[in-house]
């Protein structure tokens, strides 16, 4: 776990190397970290420290497992304060001390580089250095938020911090992150060169003195600045979404004060947000859910896929293309002419030139990836295509025509998947000679940017082609869902119900304002009203009619969805994108329609808005749990990863199926019971949930 090699020139060199392919900051590790420090300082002997890794990168940062099992303040304590105890040992017990960072240094690791009075970092362009809790709920509770603005300044800090996002070398270096980069095989040498060359080393802020750069949290521009900032975060996060807040109350505090005193606010805020369950919520779906989420194809499913055809060439078709051939791939995409097969290319090209633009591709590549890209109208081009996607209108016998063009040109065993959002694939499957061909991949726009993928399989879809979607889901880097047919799949299915229940309200006469308000202030990026306007109200009809029919959903019975949005597409309104839709749309924006008072008269028993959240959130969660009765999903984790990732449901709620064990199931079961009785039985609980409720259980286990 550390390994210490006295040197004969006074340099203790002490490697960390944790079990496991990454450094991992464990309270085992942290104990020993603390104790090895102790002894170091202790030992006459040693004249300075060189901190490294035993690993290909540095460390990786603290035990999320024993983080999210940690239940109460205390516990979070228990784990983290020995390495605050070891890294203060290290920094002011009188002997220089270099962080030799031989790779990537994340969250607690780089925390314990901040500690070092010197970091030297080994040039490679594969390294990063970052601290990242805020993307999982959480906050650095290392000192990070005290070591890093006091080095390179509160609002470069604050910056790293809130976004979490890691910067590589060169930026670490130009923003003060490290000090020095040299070649890796340098790495070692140099930091022992600059122990022995800095006798006398100690932190600027331990000097008295010490004026932090930049604003100062106090001044005029430091107040400004938190202002913004909190301005900022109100804006773009629910108001239960406790990260960010956290992080800006904790810097502001404890930059007023000495290292030990913000410390001592750090850890006492970090250890009640770890130990919350907004946090846990986050951090079990973005960081364990879609790290199960991770495709897994056979070793050889991929082995003879080199071609890709695409049939359409819409916003999907484009976005899929493009994402192939990004990855590798060689893609023919088949349009109905020659003039929209040029045009599907001109899109295509349009999306390069944009991720050139926003730093996210080189020129280079951008060339490279439409090289790969051929568009035409002749389905004699994809005859020799290895996978091919289907993404054409949502109308079965369009579909089928696509398929008996396809099957009279492509060899039999190759998989034919559809691009579908709803349809029933064992329908799709029919059009075909062969229905074990056929898989659902239904995408999600923008392809190029979205990394959910809902994988649909029927009872007809094969092994090898459900491997072969598996592949590519791969190759597309693709966080994905596998699930059962059935009429809107998951996504689908939860959505609907969500715009289900949105457009019954404005039914009832809740203004549409405070649909979209409940939903955006718990964190939802829009609301469901404007999400309905953006697709277009004449577009979910028809959806609301197909999720209507035939083993439609329970969220559906008592619906008034359709018959608002029958009154609204009758009286002209289709949405956002014709100026007139539930709001009247002109350059300054959205506002109130005078005339939707007369479609939906106002109730005069108005409802309370935790009834309205109630239902908003609710249906979905229902919703949730009846697609893992009905054997569509099977894991209550992928279902909110699938969630969080395809509608933007709040990730520090958890997902559908997290909301519940976050209030819980008793709690919950209780809302639907009323809810039930006051609007019908759509919101009655499901079999599940009503032993869960009677057990006091929760449907995550971890």
């Amino acid at each position: 776990m550390i390994n210490i090699e006295n040197r004969d020139d006074g340099v203790a060199v002490l490697t960390i190397d944790t079990p496991g392919s990454q450094n991992t900051l464990d309270q085992a590790f942290n104990t020993a970290f603390d104790k090895a420090i102790e002894e170091l300082h202790a030992d006459e002997s040693v004249k300075g420290i060189v901190v490294t890794s035993g690993k290909d990168s540095f460390a990786a940062g603290g035990d999320l497992d024993q983080l999210i099992a940690a239940n109460t303040p205390d516990a979070v304590i228990a784990i983290v304060e020995p390495f605050l105890s070891g890294l203060r040992k290290l920094e002011i017990g009188g002997k220089p001390v270099v962080a030799a960072l031989n790779g990537t240094a994340l969250g607690g690791g780089l925390e314990l580089a901040l500690a070092a009075h010197h970091r030297i970092a080994a040039d490679r362009p594969d390294a990063v250095f970052g601290l990242p809790e805020s993307s999982l709920g959480l906050m650095p509770g290392g000192g990070g938020t005290q070591r890093l603005p006091r080095m390179i300044g509160m609002d470069k800090a604050a910056k790293l911090i809130l976004t979490g996002k890691p910067v590589g070398v060169a930026e670490a270096l130009q923003l003060g992150v490290i000090d020095e980069v040299v070649p890796s095989a340098d790495l070692i040498a140099a930091s022992i060169r600059w122990v022995l060359a800095n006798p006398e080393a100690v932190q600027p802020w331990d000097v008295r003195g010490f004026v932090m750069p930049g604003n100062d949290p106090n001044s005029t521009r430091g107040r400004m600045f938190f202002g913004s900032q909190w301005a900022r975060y109100r804006t773009r996060s629910g108001t239960d979404d406790l990260a960010g807040a956290t992080i800006l109350y904790v810097l502001h505090h404890g930059l007023e004060r000495r290292l030990d005193a913000g410390i001592k606010i750090e850890t006492r805020e970090f250890a009640k947000l770890a130990a919350s369950p907004y946090a846990k919520n986050k951090t079990r779906t973005l960081f364990f859910g879609t790290k199960a989420a991770r495709p897994h194809p056979s070793k050889n499913a991929g082995d003879n896929i080199k071609k890709i055809g695409v049939v359409g060439g819409g916003t999907m078709g484009n976005g899929i293309a493009f994402t192939c051939a990004r990855e590798g791939l060689n893609v023919v995409l088949v349009d109905i002419s020659a003039e929209m097969a040029t045009a599907s290319y001109d899109r295509i090209k349009k999306i390069a030139e944009r991720q050139v633009s926003r730093g996210r591709m080189s020129d280079k590549a951008s060339e490279e990836l439409l090289a790969r890209i051929q568009t035409t109208e002749d389905y004699a081009n994809i005859a020799d295509a290895d996978f091919v996607v289907e993404a054409v209108f949502e109308q079965l016998d369009v579909k089928h025509q696509v398929y008996k063009k396809l099957e009279t040109i492509l060899r039999p065993e190759v998989t034919i998947a559809s691009n579908t959002s709803s349809m029933l694939i064992e329908k799709l499957g029919a059009g075909l000679a062969d229905p074990s061909r056929m898989v659902g991949m239904h995408f999600f726009a923008p392809v190029e940017v979205m990394k959910l993928l809902e994988i649909i399989r029927s009872p007809q879809t094969s092994d090898v082609a459900f491997d072969q979607a598996q592949f590519i889901a791969k190759k597309m880097k693709k966080t994905q869902i596998s699930v059962s047919d059935g009429l809107g799949f998951y996504t689908s299915r939860l959505v609907s119900s969500l715009s289900s229940e949105a457009m019954t309200l404005l039914a009832e006469g809740v203004p549409p304002q405070i649909i979209d308000n409940v939903m955006t202030s718990l964190g939802f990026a829009i609301g469901p009203v404007t999400l309905a306007e953006l697709t277009k109200l004449s577009l979910l009809k028809d959806i609301m009619i197909s999720m209507s029919g035939e083993g439609s959903p329970k969220s559906m019975i008592g619906s008034r969805a359709l018959e608002a949005l029958e009154k609204l597409v009758e009286a002209g309104r289709d949405g956002s994108g014709s100026g007139k839709g539930i709001y009247d749309y002109s350059e300054d924006g959205p506002t109130k329609w005078a005339g939707l008072e007369k479609l939906f008269p106002a109730n005069p028993d108005p409802l309370s808005v935790d009834l309205v959240r109630q239902r908003l959130l609710n249906t979905q969660s229902l919703e949730a749990i009846r697609t893992i009765e009905d054997g569509i999903i099977a894991d209550p984790l992928a279902a909110d990863v699938a969630s969080v990732l395809g509608w933007g449901y709040p990730s520090h709620l958890g997902g559908p199926i997290g909301y519940i064990d976050t209030i819980g199931a008793k709690e919950f079961s209780d809302q639907c019971e009323a809810l039930a009785k006051q609007f019908g039985e759509r919101f009655n609980p499901p079999a599940s949930l009503k032993t869960k409720a009677q057990n006091n259980a929760l449907f995550h286990t971890a």
